[in-house]
This record gives structure tokens, sequence and C-alpha cells, in this order.
């Protein structure tokens, strides 16, 4: 299973390098962060934000250079928070990453008896990945543009909902493959479904 597909060895070596318990605890830490911030921020600060008559969801989804005008002339009085925010998103985004990589380690060592079974996991990961990074982006492109509300390029727009768009296909696919994963686990746990595989070792 190792070396063969070296886009998976980066994914291999961290579901390597922790034990069962280790990937566990990081799961179950990583977990707390990414509930807290959607509880304990980003729900009080997005309420804060929308007194304004818009939110940073309407940033990101406007196209042209008037529409994001207007709504950052709109968030000058709650600025503070749209910075606050950004903020958030990023430790969410840190936090998310953890967590999927640390549920999916877990995966790949229950699985690591098939080697086609363990290709979903490895998948996910690299999903995991992606949409961060894409998220990453975006946040970074909306950063750049209210943080310069007055001489920003108008490529930041484009730049903006382009990358917001493949964040939510990624996503699409990132999610279910999460929850195939642990399906599988489940199926070769507690079913003799995987019986055939397992016998061949």
């Amino acid at each position: 299973m190792r070396g063969e597909i070296s886009v998976f060895r980066p994914v291999e070596a961290y579901a390597e390098t922790g034990s069962f318990r280790t990937h566990g605890v990081v799961a179950i830490i990583s977990f707390c962060l990414f509930v807290g911030t959607i509880v304990f921020g980003f729900v009080p600060v997005t309420r804060e934000i929308e007194t304004s008559g818009y939110s940073t969801a309407d940033l990101q989804e406007a196209t042209t250079r008037t529409e994001v005008d207007t709504i950052l002339q709109a968030f000058e009085p709650v600025m503070d928070s749209v910075v606050l925010l950004s903020v958030l998103d990023y430790l969410f985004i840190v936090a998310g990453f953890f967590l999927f990589f640390s549920l999916h380690s877990l995966v790949m060592k229950r699985l690591s008896f098939d080697d086609r079974l363990v290709l979903v996991p490895k998948l996910g990961m690299m999903l995991t990945v992606c949409s961060r990074l894409l998220d990453s982006l975006e946040n970074l492109w909306v950063i750049l543009i209210y943080s310069n509300p007055d001489s920003y390029s108008t490529t930041l727009i484009s730049l903006m909902n382009t990358t917001q768009s493949v964040k939510w296909l990624v996503v699409a696919v990132e999610y279910p493959a999460l929850g195939l994963a642990i399906v599988l686990v489940l199926l070769a746990q507690f079913t003799a479904l995987f019986d055939v595989e397992t016998s061949q070792m």
C-alpha cells in the first residue's frame, strides 16, 4: 500500500505518524474547536454584522463593483466584526482540517486490510486539503477587498466568486466522502461483508 501512489504519501504519513489514540484525541479537540467556533464565534459575530443589512455571504456572492461598494459602505459601522469573522474563519479552517484528517486517519487504520477500501479516506483527505486551501483563498480575497475599499482591483471580485464556487463543488464531494468512509468502517466492524478481504490477508 505504501508508495504505490506517490500522491497519497503525505496523507499516509500523517495517518502513520500518530497512534489510533492520538488521532482520536486530535479529532475530539478539533471537533470542539470546530463546533465552538461556529456556536460562540460565527453565530454572534454574524448577527452583529447583519445589523448592517448585509452579511459576509452577500459580499462573497456580489458580482459587480457597485454591489460590493454598497455592501462595504454598509459594513463601515460593523467593520471590527467583519475583521473578527475573517480571523474566526481561519480558525475554523484549521480546526476543520485537523478534524477531517484525524477522522480519515482513524478510518485508514481500520480499513488497512484492503488497499481498495482505504482509498476512500485517502481521497477524502486530498479533498479536505483542496477545500481548506480554497476556503483560505476565498477569505483572503475578501480581506483584500474590505481592507482597501477605495482602490481594490475588480479582479478580486472575480477571484472571490470563482473560488467560492469551486470550493462548494469540492465540499459537496468532501463531506459525502467522509460519510462513506465512516460507513465502510461500521460495515467492516459490525458485519461480515468484508470477511473475504480480511481472510485473504
